[in-house]
């Protein structure tokens, strides 16, 4: 069985079709981050100081086997030393201080945004999944032409519950 042409071929598919769904996530998840954090810049109230808006990033950390994506604010921008010691001023804006309001820029910005993400998420999922069972019932179409026989069924399919 090791030896049969067609197991090869189905192998070699679903490496294909893994390697295909890597790069296609990682490409939503880069798309949904720039949006992410242009609504996150938005949020930030415009009278905010020490350059919050321009320290919200993000930062493309994928594998070649795990596309992951972080959307971040803060940093190196936003730390700023005082008498009392160092703090990250977008810390004290999304949380407040002893002294000052909170005025929560991030955290209720990436709750809005679930929904949207996981929508995502599952189109380009589906969206891989049927381009790639359409490359293998061309090729079993074609194969099927030169006098062989063709038992396509499918790469895989989606069930829903």
């Amino acid at each position: 069985m090791a030896n049969n042409a067609s197991v090869k071929q189905f192998k070699t598919d679903m490496l294909s079709l893994k390697n295909q769904m890597a790069r296609n996530f990682r490409n939503e998840f880069l798309a949904q981050a720039a949006e992410l954090r242009d609504n996150i810049q938005a949020a930030i109230q415009n009278n905010v100081t020490y350059h919050l808006h321009d320290s919200v990033r993000v930062k493309d950390v994928s594998t070649d086997t795990k596309p992951s994506v972080l959307v971040i604010a803060g940093g190196q921008l936003t730390t700023k030393r005082s008498e009392a010691g160092v703090f990250d001023y977008s810390l004290a804006q999304e949380y407040g201080t002893v002294k000052e309001e909170a005025h929560p820029f991030f955290y209720p910005t990436v709750r809005g945004y679930k929904n949207a993400y996981r929508e995502g998420v599952r189109e380009t999922f589906e969206e891989t999944l049927a381009e790639s069972n359409k490359i293998r019932a061309a090729r079993a179409n074609n194969s099927g032409a030169a006098g062989q026989t063709a038992a396509y069924r499918g790469a895989l399919t989606l069930r829903r519950s």
